[in-house]
């Protein structure tokens, strides 16, 4: 095949060890392909999915567990290693040392002209928020590509549901359920995503998170960060956009003038925030206060009463 094109293998963020996968024929001749060589011989291979800590390979020859080898790239790429473990059909190379997974995906994009990259499946565990109409809840992605995302659906989804998709870091996302099973589905985006927006996202993805909560003081848990009173304790999902990119936060804390969240990164004192909470809509905030992963915010139009009540669901803020 040609690298870069539409390819099948999945290329994982966790430093995860190689282990078996289901042999699927239809996508044999779409995998990314390599040399698996020793110091005396070599054999072709396809890749099944390649992760920080090794890779999962297609190979016709029982290889012995142990063995130092090397797996070569169609991008150039020279990979050292032992066997893991090998079938008659498969085997588990495991790197010597941990791989920029996000920097090997590049490279084999960088190999083929702009109009023909396109980024494969890649796996990663990522909460984003799936927004229908006012309603907003959390789920776990699974894997994303430039056309979707593959996600755990402990939501009540049905083929054909438009949704809103929101990633940290990314601008929300609109697009369509295209199947549902066994607690998964399957989500296509309106607008595929570029290669260029995808590929710097992912790399930030792969560093981790961005922010590190630090030791939490005796009683913050159960006080917050709002002294009111009258604050009603949520547990709700929002966003947050600072500048051009957005977050899914969760909201804890609320009064008509502030608003405390989670989210997993960090907000400076005094940016300039714009708050979408579902089923009231969003508005202006600037951060007051940060730490511990949570952030306190002063609306720049105060909450309507009715806005509490909403969110209260009709009980009396405590």
């Amino acid at each position: 095949m040609e690298q870069g094109l539409t390819s099948a293998t999945i290329f994982s963020l966790a430093a995860e060890a190689p282990i078996a996968l289901p042999i699927d024929p239809d996508i044999a001749a779409d995998l990314d392909i390599g040399v698996l060589a020793s110091a005396t011989d070599r054999y072709a291979c396809s890749i099944r999915k390649l992760s920080a800590a090794g890779a999962t390979l297609s190979v016709d020859t029982l290889l012995p567990e142990g063995a130092p080898m090397h797996l070569e790239l169609a991008n150039g790429q020279r990979l050292e290693g032992t066997i893991g473990w090998s079938t008659a059909e498969e085997a588990g190379f495991v790197f010597d040392s941990t791989i920029d997974v996000i920097g090997t995906l590049a490279r084999n994009l960088a190999s083929v002209p702009d109009e023909r990259r396109q980024v494969p499946r890649v796996e990663l565990h990522q909460t984003v928020g799936i927004q229908r109409g006012d309603r907003m809840e959390f789920v776990r992605a699974r894997n994303v590509s430039q056309g979707g995302v593959g996600i755990e659906a402990r939501t009540d989804l049905a083929v054909g549901d438009p949704v809103q998709i929101t990633f940290d870091g990314l601008r929300p996302l609109g697009g369509t359920v295209r199947w549902v099973r066994k607690g998964l589905a399957g989500i296509a985006f309106d607008q595929e995503l570029s290669w260029q927006v995808l590929i710097p996202w992912l790399r930030n993805v792969q560093r981790g998170p961005t922010a590190i909560a630090a030791p939490m003081a005796i009683g913050q848990e159960a006080e917050g960060m709002i002294p009111d009173k009258q604050v009603l304790r949520l547990d709700s999902p929002a966003r947050v956009r600072e500048g051009v990119r957005w977050w899914n936060v969760r909201v804890r804390g609320l009064t008509s003038h502030l608003v405390e969240f989670e989210a997993h990164t960090l907000f400076a004192r005094g940016a300039r925030v714009w708050l979408d909470i579902p089923g009231i809509g969003g508005g202006p905030a600037r951060v007051i206060e940060a730490g511990h992963n949570r952030t306190l915010c002063e609306f720049g139009i105060p909450l309507r009463q009715e806005d509490l009540r909403i969110l209260s669901g009709g009980r009396q803020a405590s």
